[in-house]
């Protein structure tokens, strides 16, 4: 937390003026003589160094708590606010007592003021004071915790995300390589075919660490997706992409809509004519929703799915906290998925 004694000297100049010196005009019975007095010269100069002093008052108790608020008790610091208080009232009669009565010839108080009423009055603006800076620490400190802690929960969410993406990559790139495993056998020209497909989500896997890319990057990928799965079936999967809205100049997180297309490719059916696979994809000016659409594949609906969906609800959560809808549904054979995010 930063030693600040700008904003220290903001507060207490204002607390100043208006506390002692405008509430002092205020309250009088003419405000043309209130100024009048308060702009004779020795009023000006025992003003000045009364507000020294009183600003010696609210610096040390701030400057007591923000070395030794967390190394010594809280009685400890109030203690050692009192003898700096001590001492600074000494300093005042000093200045103001003393010195303005002999090199000027007027002093703060009359002279036959006594030394009891003179402490007791000076330890009333003592008390007014040191509150004043014991108060401005701890709403920095405070503001300082609060800026930390959400720090704190962004470096979180950061480093949760990281997971999340490193292990969604992984799962992707582990089917795919069993994929190209597959063909090498049966069709080596497929198989070079998908490790050029590979090799560009590679590098849009490895090499991008941006946070965000564009939507169009995103979709070339899915493209990227369904050439190589459909590299390894005989007869091509039936899927109807439907693009609506301009995606230049659109920006959506990394591997946010590629799970729901290899969801429906693990667990629906490539084939079916009466539901194909069906990837929507609406812009507009202020949302972006996507809707993928496919029939389950009996002999895989009972298989466990990995990490895909499980993570993009995680992701969606960090990424857009109460800003997205996700929804996903299976009715009569039919595995809907939605989301909607603003852009």
């Amino acid at each position: 937390m930063k030693y600040d004694i700008k904003k220290l000297s903001i507060w207490f100049i204002v607390y100043y003026l208006v506390i002692d010196v405008i509430g002092d005009i205020i309250d009088a019975d003419s405000i043309s003589k209130a100024i009048d007095y308060h702009t004779q010269p020795h009023i000006i100069a025992l003003t000045l160094s009364v507000g020294i002093i009183f600003f010696l008052y609210t610096l040390s108790s701030y400057s007591i708590f923000y070395k030794w608020h967390h190394k010594k008790p809280f009685w400890s610091n109030l203690l050692a606010i009192i003898i700096c208080a001590i001492m600074l009232v000494g300093l005042r009669y000093l200045i103001e007592e003393i010195l303005f009565r002999h090199l000027f010839g007027f002093g703060n108080y009359r002279k036959d003021v006594s030394m009891s009423y003179y402490l007791l009055d000076n330890f009333y603006y003592v008390f007014q004071y040191c509150a004043l800076g014991i108060i401005f620490y701890f709403w920095q400190y405070s503001k300082f915790k609060d800026e930390r802690n959400n720090q704190l929960l962004l470096e979180n969410q950061r480093m949760e995300l990281d997971l999340l993406r490193s292990q969604t990559n992984p799962h992707f790139l582990f089917n795919t390589l069993n994929n190209i495993y597959a063909l090498v056998h049966k069709d080596s020209d497929k198989a070079l075919s998908a490790i050029e497909k590979l090799s560009l989500l590679l590098r849009y896997s490895l090499y991008n660490t941006k946070t965000v890319v564009s939507l169009e990057d995103e979709i070339s990928q899915i493209r990227n997706f369904i050439d190589l799965e459909s590299i390894r079936h005989k007869e091509a999967p039936i899927i109807k992409l439907n693009i609506e809205g301009l995606t230049k100049q659109i920006q959506v997180p990394q591997f946010l809509l590629l799970p729901f297309v290899e969801n429906a490719f693990k667990h629906g059916k490539l084939h079916s004519k009466s539901q194909p696979i069906e990837i929507n994809l609406f812009i507009d000016n202020s949302h972006l929703k996507y809707v993928v659409v496919n029939e389950i594949e009996e002999k895989k609906k009972d298989k466990v799915g990995g990490l895909g969906l499980d993570n993009l609800k995680k992701r969606l959560e960090l990424l857009f906290p109460n800003e997205h809808s996700f929804l996903s549904k299976a009715e009569n054979s039919i595995f809907k998925a939605q989301l909607e995010i603003p852009l």
